[in-house]
């Protein structure tokens, strides 16, 4: 045989051959494609054309390999196997269960150790198997994740500090006080700054904007004296407040992950607005897969 080479070869003819090869008739072949015998044979001659050999001939009513389809038949079927791989992929891909592409996070601390392994456990009971990474860090270091494309989903404290990131979800919440539940504010429906004077506070580090407002609120409502602990982590001040060594003054959205502990949440009024936000880049759209996990967050949030 020689090679014609108007004859264009495609999946289909890869296919018609491995039933050929699996059935061991054209009959058989189409049955199982769910086509006519007619297109089977146009498809075997069209492949035998392209690649220049006979593969099968006819023994009674059996298509049997020739030598020359013996040999040649295991790249067909790599091939074959290659085509339902990339087919599954795909698939996956389409429907957020690949582990080709890691579902990449990067969360502070104190939500990677409470709501990001609930958020991870839902995921893989709802969307299937899926490659993930979680990262930990301040909320600066996490902008710079997502823009440098090291994590796919961030979650930080607005406003941002960092260029070409994108609000997937804005997470409104407030300044809450946090104290032991036997402490004796504990029962208040609310604390004044008059009500903090006098009691050992634990306040975030100083490196946050959030310290600085907070400062800011204090001192002008008279209240000037040092915090007695400083924390660099809302689960931190919450651990330190559930030991009785103080009132923590944090974000209550963060806050609220702490529930097991023995503490007593309280609104601290005049309101002090802190905004969150789960980020990502503005330069590559969300995986199919991150998409998920931003719809197991709608409960949460």
């Amino acid at each position: 045989m020689t090679e014609d080479s108007d004859v264009t070869i495609s999946i289909r003819h890869i296919h018609a051959y491995d039933a050929i090869a699996a059935t061991g008739s054209t009959i058989a072949a189409a049955g199982e494609l769910g086509v006519s015998q007619s297109n089977v044979s146009r498809l075997l001659q069209q492949l035998e054309l392209y690649l220049g050999v006979r593969l099968f001939e006819r023994d009674k009513n059996r298509l049997s390999p020739t030598r020359e389809g013996l040999q040649i038949g295991p790249q067909i079927r790599a091939i074959s196997d290659r085509l339902t791989s990339l087919k599954v992929m795909a698939q996956d891909l389409e429907h957020g269960r690949s582990q080709e592409i890691p579902l990449r996070l990067a969360f502070p601390a104190s939500l990677s150790v409470t709501l990001v392994p609930r958020l991870i456990k839902r995921l893989l009971r709802e969307n299937g198997p899926a490659r993930i990474e979680v990262k930990s860090g301040n909320y600066l270091s996490i902008e710079r994740m997502i823009a440098d494309d090291e994590a796919d989903i961030g979650f930080t404290r607005l406003p941002e500090s960092t260029a070409g990131l994108k609000h997937e979800r804005v997470l409104p919440s407030r300044n809450i006080c946090v104290l032991h539940r036997d402490h004796p504010l504990s029962r208040r429906d609310g604390l004044t700054v008059t009500d903090l004077k006098g009691n050992d506070l634990i306040l975030l580090n100083r490196a946050r904007p959030v310290r600085h407002e907070l400062e800011a609120l204090l001192y002008n409502q008279g209240l000037r004296q040092r915090p007695a602990i400083e924390a660099h982590s809302v689960g931190c001040a919450c651990a330190l407040a559930a030991e009785g060594l103080g009132i923590a003054v944090v974000g209550e959205l963060i806050a609220r992950e702490y529930t097991e502990l023995p503490l007593a949440f309280v609104p601290l009024e005049p309101a002090l607005t802190v905004n969150y936000a789960l980020i990502s880049s503005e330069r590559a759209p969300l995986s199919k897969v991150a998409v998920a996990f931003l719809r197991c967050l709608e409960d949460w949030m």
